[in-house]
């Protein structure tokens, strides 16, 4: 199946992702459309990396760059950015391949707008306004702690989003690593400035990348290496101020570029002079957000809880950083048959459910809850205690039935758990 240069439609990856279509491919990986299987079909796209290393050292190093961005990209909670969700490997010997899984964005890249509206170039207002929601992404990024950089800020990782007209700002440089021959850089060539191609990118790289992207789709011309001919030698008109912006963000010297991306943004919008208003976060984005904070004070503490205390019965040892389909497994020696605890993110429902899985037999529903209602977030302790007495009840059967692991450590149990009385 992965022997080809592409993955056939309807092939599964990790037991959960059914293949669709390819999106596109080049460099060195792919994008594909697939359905998330555990998650009703839920659309969502996977970008395939193959593994192209030549020796093992670089492919030890590549490897860990991968866990390592993917743990950050899975982190992000941002409406320009889309959210990352799952990752996992593949091995067909000699290769390897990674995947990670996102959200799928319903849209039209910029590179693409720009070859069929251009005239040559864009409009300066609907440039404007792009830009502003790239810098909101960047004000985002820049404020992580570590900060993170893009590195390939371009028109093709700009989708704008077919319905309510956001730009959102794809593949964080995980695609391509080139080496020009002095250290590995990530980035395309004409976008990338100079301290990045030398493999010393700042958050300040990120602008110089989007003052070529605001040049390229102003101008109609994609950029060569750090050459910008003036508007006027390309005969398109463009204003004086916003001339400027673009010149300071295309500075050689980084320590000559907007000092954050909040300045660069607040230029933008006085250039663009119309007031606007923040952009409201959307019904998605505040139940992700109010299901994380749920996670966080609820969830965590209760399934580090079953961790500790089990031991090596619990076969999961590390938490999700985001909820969406969770799997918590438990097992003993005696009786090795996964006890599963399922615990899913319903966005079309807005409520979480929670599912017990006993081996290969169908999952079967312990209740729901609603993580934005703050009166039925204790129910979470509740589901967790019932999957608690089930999986105590079904040990104790297979192990003989008599002796009695108990959950409140009476009638000679070993009183391993102890949650109280739902």
């Amino acid at each position: 199946m992965l022997g080809d240069d592409s993955l056939p439609t309807g092939a599964i990856l990790d037991k959960r992702y059914k293949i669709v279509q390819l999106i596109k491919s080049g460099g060195m990986g792919s994008v594909y459309k697939a359905l998330d299987l555990n998650m009703d079909n839920r659309v969502c796209a996977i970008k395939e990396m193959t593994d192209q290393f030549s020796t093992p050292e670089e492919r030890r190093t590549g490897i860990d760059r991968f866990l390592s961005e993917i743990q950050v990209l899975e982190s992000f909670r941002h409406s320009n950015i889309p959210k990352v969700s799952d990752h996992f490997f593949v091995e067909k010997l000699p290769d390897r391949f990674y995947y990670f899984v996102m959200e799928y964005i319903d849209g039209t890249d910029l590179s693409s707008y720009l070859k069929k509206y251009g005239e040559p170039g864009l409009p300066e207002k609907q440039v404007l306004k792009w830009a502003i929601q790239v810098t909101e992404a960047l004000e985002y990024l820049h404020s992580q702690k570590p900060p993170v950089t893009h590195r390939d800020i371009k028109p093709s990782n700009m989708i704008l989003k077919h319905g309510d007209g956001r730009i959102m700002l794809i593949d964080f440089g995980i695609a391509r690593v080139t080496n020009p021959g002095e250290g590995y850089w990530i980035g395309t060539p004409g976008y990338a400035p100079p301290e990045q191609q030398l493999g010393r990118p700042e958050p300040r790289s990120d602008f110089y990348a989007l003052g070529a992207t605001m040049h390229e789709l102003l101008s109609g011309r994609r950029p060569d290496d750090f050459d910008f001919p003036s508007f006027d030698e390309v005969g398109v008109k463009v204003g004086k101020d916003l001339t400027e912006i673009i010149s300071i963000c295309l500075d050689f010297n980084p320590e000559n570029r907007y000092l954050n991306a909040t300045y660069l943004k607040e230029d933008l919008l006085q250039v663009l002079g119309e007031a606007r208003d923040e952009c409201l976060m959307s019904v998605n984005d505040l139940f992700d957000e109010l299901v994380a904070k749920f996670k966080q004070e609820h969830l965590d503490p209760l399934l580090q809880n079953l961790i500790q205390r089990y031991g090596n019965e619990a076969h999961t040892r590390f938490l999700p950083k985001n909820l969406d389909y969770l799997v918590f497994t438990l097992s003993s020696p005696t009786n090795p048959v996964n006890f599963d605890l399922i615990i899913k993110k319903c966005d079309p429902e807005r409520c979480i459910h929670f599912y017990e899985k006993q081996g290969i037999l169908d999952k079967k529903l312990i209740g729901s809850l609603d993580p934005t209602k703050p009166q039925e977030q204790h129910q979470a302790k509740f589901f967790i205690d019932k999957f608690v007495r089930n999986y105590e009840k079904f040990k104790s059967a297979n192990w003989g039935g008599g002796s009695g692991w108990s959950i409140g450590g009476g009638g000679g149990g070993l009183g391993m758990i102890t949650f109280g009385s739902p």
